[in-house]
Formats: C-alpha cells, sequence, structure tokens
C-alpha cells in the first residue's frame, strides 16, 4: 500500500506510521510531508494508493487543505486522520470528498489499515459506478458501431448552435449526407465488411471538418455534418466538396476489398431554410434527396461530377414555374441551350463565384419583363423586371442559377442595383407614351440587400438618375427578408415607404409568418403564391385559401395580385373572386426590352369586343394576339 502521510507534527507521523507498519508490514510504502505544498508536489510526483491528511498543517488548515489534496489528486481516497474533529467539521470534510474521518484522540494508530483499506475499496467502487455511468450515457447519445454522436444528441447540439445564432445574428449549416449504394455494398459483400466501411467514412468525415464542428450517424447510411457559426451557403460548400473529395480514394475494408463509395449530400443554412433543429434537419434532408436525384440522372444520360451551379431545361422545352427569391426574379426555371450536364459544365464553389463576378463587370446580365394586368379595366398596370444570365457558355440562365450564389457572397448587392437602374430605366422611358403614362415597374429585392443600411439612399440616387418617378417603383419581397436583421429590414422599408416606392409581400402565404409581416411591415399589397393559384381549380383546400387570401386582403385595405395565372379559367375564376389584378403566362410570357417595347407600342388588350379573353403570345420575337398568332400561322 503506497500511502502519502500529510502530518506537520512529525511525532503523530511516526506513531501514525508505526501503526499502519504494525499491520502492514513490508507491503506498506509511506511518504512523509508536512504541507500542503509538498502534497500538491508529491501527487504530481507520484502515484499513491491513499492519502491520510492531517487539515491543520503549516500552510493550511480545515477542509482547504482537503480541497487542495482533492485537486492535486482527484482519484486518490483520502482518510482525515486529525486532531480537531467535530460532527460538522466531518461533514463538511466528507461533502468535500473525504472517504473517511477519523480523530486522533478517538482512534488507535493500528486501526488505520483498516480505514484506509476500506477508504480503497470505496473509491474504486465509486470509480466502478462512474464509469458505468459514463459507458451507459455515452452509449444513449453515440452510435454503438461508430462512436458518433447520434441523432438525440446532434439534434441536441444543433438546438444550442441556433439559440446562439439567433442571440448573436450567426447562421448555422448542416450537411446531411447519404452513401450512395451502400446497400448493395452489404448484399455483395456482408454487413462485417459494411461495418467496416462506415468506421472508415466516420474518421474521414471527422477528418473533413473543423474541431469546433460535428459529425453525427444518424443510423445506416446517413450523417449528419453540424456547422455552426458559417457565414454563408459557400462556407457549407467548401466542407460539402471536402467530403466529397475524401471518399474518392477507395477504402481498404479487412484488406480483401477496396471499395469506392460515393455520396449525395443536401445542406440547409439557418435562418433561411428554417428556425428550429428539426425544420433545418428536414430542409437538409430534402435537399439530399434531389441531390440523389440529380446524380441519378445524370449517371442516366452518362454524366459525372459534382453540381455547383444546376443547369436546367432549354428555352424550348416547357417548364412548370415555381416560386423562388431574389432581386429581380420570382421564377425558378433556368433556361440553358446546352446539353446535358457534364464534368466541365460544373465548377468548384470559388470558380463560380468568380465566374459570377466576372458575368457582372462583362455585362452579361440583362432584364426581361412580365406584364401585370388589370383585366377589370383591360389595361397592363405594371411590368415585373426579372435578370437573366447571358452566359457565353452555357446560354440564357435563369435566377435559380445564381442568385443563391449571388447573396451568399454579397453580389446580390451590385447586381441587384443593375436590375434596378434598368428597370427604371425602361419605365422612365415607357411612361413617355400617352397610354403608358401610369405604368409601373415591380422590382425584386433581397434581404441582403435590405440589410445595407444606406439601400433607400443608394435607391433615391438611381431614381434621380435615370429620371423614373418614385410612385412607378413597386418592391417585392417575401416575408423571410426579416428572419436575418429584422429590425434593419423593417427601418429600410419604412425608409423607402417614405419615398413613395410601394412594398408588395411576394410568395403571400407560404411564408414562416406572413400576417405578422404584414402587420409590421409598411406594404400596400400582396402577391398570392402561384402554387395556390396553379391548383385551385381542383384542390378545394387551395380554393378555400385563396379565397380567404383575397378577402383578407381586401379587408386590409391591400391591393391583391394573383401570379401563376395559366389559363382563362384562372383568370376568370379570379376575377369572379374580385381579384383583377393578374401575372402569368396565360397574358404573356417574359420578354426582352425589344419585345415588350414592341407590345406597348400597340397599345395591347386583352379583352374581345365580345368580351371573351385573348391572351398575348409571343412568335418570331414579336409580340401578338393569340388570334393574330393563329391567323399569321
Amino acid at each position: 500500500m503506497r500511502v502519502l502521510l500529510v502530518d506537520n507534527d512529525d511525532i503523530e507521523a511516526v506513531r501514525s506510521e508505526t501503526g499502519l507498519r504494525d499491520r502492514l508490514g513490508d507491503a506498506l510504502s509511506v511518504r512523509h510531508v508536512s504541507s500542503l505544498g509538498q502534497a500538491i508536489r508529491a501527487l504530481g510526483e507520484q502515484t499513491f494508493d491513499v492519502v491520510l491528511l492531517e487539515l491543520a498543517v503549516h500552510d493550511a488548515t480545515g477542509v482547504t487543505t482537503l480541497s487542495g489534496v482533492r485537486g492535486a489528486g482527484p482519484s486518490v481516497p483520502v482518510v482525515v486522520y486529525s486532531r480537531s474533529m467535530d460532527d460538522d467539521l466531518a461533514i463538511r470534510a466528507l461533502q468535500a470528498g473525504a472517504q473517511e474521518c477519523l480523530a486522533k484522540a478517538d482512534t488507535e494508530p493500528r486501526h488505520l489499515a483498516r480505514a484506509l483499506q476500506f477508504a480503497i475499496e470505496r473509491q474504486r467502487l465509486l470509480e466502478s459506478i462512474e464509469s458505468a455511468r459514463s459507458i451507459a450515457a455515452h452509449r444513449a447519445s453515440h452510435d454503438p458501431l461508430t462512436g458518433l454522436p447520434n441523432r438525440d444528441l446532434i439534434l441536441g447540439q444543433l438546438d444550442r448552435a441556433l439559440a446562439f445564432g439567433a442571440r448573436y445574428g450567426r447562421k448555422t449549416g448542416i450537411l446531411f449526407v447519404d452513401l450512395d449504394g451502400f446497400k448493395e455494398i452489404n448484399d455483395v459483400h456482408g454487413h462485417a465488411c459494411g461495418d467496416d466501411l462506415l468506421r472508415v467514412v466516420s474518421t474521414r468525415l471527422l477528418d473533413s471538418v473543423r474541431r469546433s464542428d460535428a459529425v453525427a450517424r444518424l443510423g445506416g447510411d446517413e450523417f449528419v455534418v453540424l456547422l455552426p457559426d458559417v457565414t454563408s451557403r459557400l462556407d457549407i460548400a467548401h466542407v460539402r466538396d471536402a467530403i466529397l473529395t475524401c471518399l474518392l480514394t477507395p477504402i481498404d475494408v479487412g484488406g480483401a476489398h477496396a471499395l469506392r463509395v460515393d455520396a449525395s449530400i443536401g445542406s440547409a443554412m439557418s435562418p433561411l431554410d428554417g428556425l428550429s433543429a428539426q425544420d433545418l434537419l428536414d430542409a437538409a434532408d430534402a435537399a439530399m434527396y434531389r441531390d440523389k436525384a440529380a446524380r441519378r440522372r445524370a449517371r442516366t444520360s452518362g454524366a459525372h461530377g459534382e453540381i455547383a451551379m444546376p443547369l436546367e431545361r432549354t428555352e424550348m422545352q416547357p417548364a412548370v414555374s415555381q416560386t423562388d427569391s431574389g432581386v429581380g426574379a420570382r421564377d425558378n426555371v433556368v433556361h440553358a441551350a446546352s446539353a446535358p450536364a457534364s464534368a466541365s459544365a460544373f465548377a468548384p464553389a470559388a470558380r463560380s463565384e468568380e465566374r459570377l463576378r466576372e458575368g457582372i463587370r462583362q455585362h452579361e446580365f440583362e432584364v426581361h419583363f412580365q406584364p401585370i394586368v388589370d383585366i377589370g379595366r383591360d389595361r397592363i398596370v405594371a411590368l415585373e423586371a426579372l435578370v437573366r444570365w447571358r452566359d457565353p457558355l452555357r446560354g440564357l440562365l435563369f435566377p435559380s442559377a445564381f442568385l443563391g450564389l449571388a447573396e451568399d457572397t454579397g453580389l446580390i448587392v451590385p447586381l441587384g442595383e443593375f436590375v434596378l437602374r434598368a428597370a427604371c430605366q425602361s419605365i422612365a422611358r415607357w411612361r413617355q407614351q400617352a397610354h403608358a403614362c401610369a405604368l409601373r415597374v415591380h422590382v425584386n429585392i433581397s434581404a441582403v440587400q435590405l440589410r445595407e443600411k444606406d439601400f433607400p439612399t443608394r435607391v433615391a440616387s438611381i431614381l434621380t438618375e435615370t429620371g423614373c418617378p418614385m410612385e412607378a417603383l413597386v418592391f417585392e419581397l417575401t416575408e423571410n427578408s426579416m428572419l436575418v436583421d429584422g429590425d434593419t429590414a423593417i427601418e429600410s422599408l419604412r425608409a423607402l415607404k417614405v419615398l413613395g416606392a410601394q412594398l408588395i409581400v411576394d410568395d403571400f402565404g407560404v411564408g414562416f409568418a406572413s400576417l405578422t409581416f404584414v402587420r409590421e411591415a409598411p406594404v400596400s399589397g400582396i402577391k398570392l403564391d402561384r402554387r395556390f393559384v396553379a391548383n385551385m381549380l381542383n384542390d378545394p383546400r387551395d380554393h378555400a385559401i385563396v379565397v380567404s387570401m383575397i378577402r383578407l386582403a381586401q379587408g386590409l385595405n391591400l391591393d391583391v395580385i394573383a401570379e401563376g395565372v395559366e389559363s382563362a379559367q384562372h383568370a376568370l375564376h379570379l376575377s369572379a373572386m374580385t381579384c383583377h389584378l393578374q401575372q402569368g403566362q396565360y397574358f404573356s410570357a417574359r420578354m426582352p426590352v425589344v419585345a415588350t417595347d414592341e407590345w406597348l407600342a400597340e397599345d395591347v388588350s386583352f379583352i374581345d369586343e365580345d368580351g371573351t379573353l385573348s391572351p398575348l403570345v409571343v412568335s418570331d420575337g414579336r409580340p401578338r394576339r393569340s388570334r393574330d398568332a393563329r391567323a399569321a400561322g
């Protein structure tokens, strides 16, 4: 038994050692010190089985002495053997970690050996219990195969990261990683081989992230990577690229097989993709399935490589309209005059950013327009400005190919200014025509622009520069614009309202807090989301939603615009519900400036003499009434 004897009375120390040696003989090893400082030093230099401690020493007294010894050797049991010992001191000593408390006056030195042996056994038992408790807690919160955090633990960590981000205005990102073809590996090579592969993948994932990040296994071949405190989606893309790169090296499992494994990865970032842990995880999960589907299509068409900036259908293919967000655009379909995606078509995130920056510098962007019609008065009342990128290599790109990257990198600010300037120049010119003197232009703005404190000042400067009156300008925004730095966004919106601009809530009904946004933001109208409009003739629920939103807006004295009007039935049905402001492919496609010039010059109407609707079509680049186009054909 190795004993550290701490006692400043040499005579008492000799008595104690003698009593121990009478019982233990040569099995005893004693080191005697007379102060707390010497005891701490001894514990750092040597391993002891137990400490026999006098509380009153040269440089300390009472529980302070015990605390110092416990701090230097937290796993070494301590038996207090003191001259001054009462019940109160004994209780405080036991609470401070002593295994036993003895008074020298009541305990013979020869009885110390038994007390020390009991203390050592109790300490071992406590350590065993604590170890079992720790193992149980680890098993409850970690994956037994890989040792990574499980779903419950990662969701708790994500909750804390989101709470920190909400308090300090930071973003949190996650990646949902699903191994491709893992079931086939299990079926062909066996589950033991699959388990080995999962362990190796787990190690590689940990090596691909920062020390402040976390990697969890949800089960099967699904992993989640938590990225707290990211600045943009570009940070998340870098980690995604690192993970895909780390999986390129074949994995040697059991020395018998070298397997290649790939992964489908979806990402999400707060607060734009969700405000709770589960919402963010669901968003990343959905993005992963989209990535998996895109990979499957790429394999089917013989394409390979990772998608950094997606290309979509060509101009001649039918498009299903969807909702998007960002400056100068509200349609998700990307037109690209190119073949199916190949490896050379997809650049890493950094190259994509530089290409976008170069496109802005080289003036490769242009603005198209789509009319907003008041069918009650049979006239065009406004045009929505929609940005397009005419990329020299990939053709005409729609917003979903670049707006996300533009927002994440801050390039949305110069791009947004370009759209606003081009829209104001066009509307100022069109309003010089007698029949278009009251025409307005709708321009979409993003949360990033609203975060710029001088945004209203820049708007006023562009209006002065272009000669566009403020009352001709309508800003469209989503309530998501308030999710990031909402106070600044509301302040900017109020400043724009004071200048005279109108504010419209786009995608109304699909955001996080539409009613709250309408109440707090100084808006003058709403746009019904196209998803409700498209299905309202077939789905009674969507029909009820559209009716309710129209009544709500009218009750709040707000204008109502229905977007996504694709047929005469849609238009007439909305008109019957007193929603006369409409926009959609039925009336006109999005047109470049030249086609819009020709169309406005003709002072087009949409209602025939017999009262029927006659939409506009674009044929050979020229706008025509549908009946005129049929006649010309």
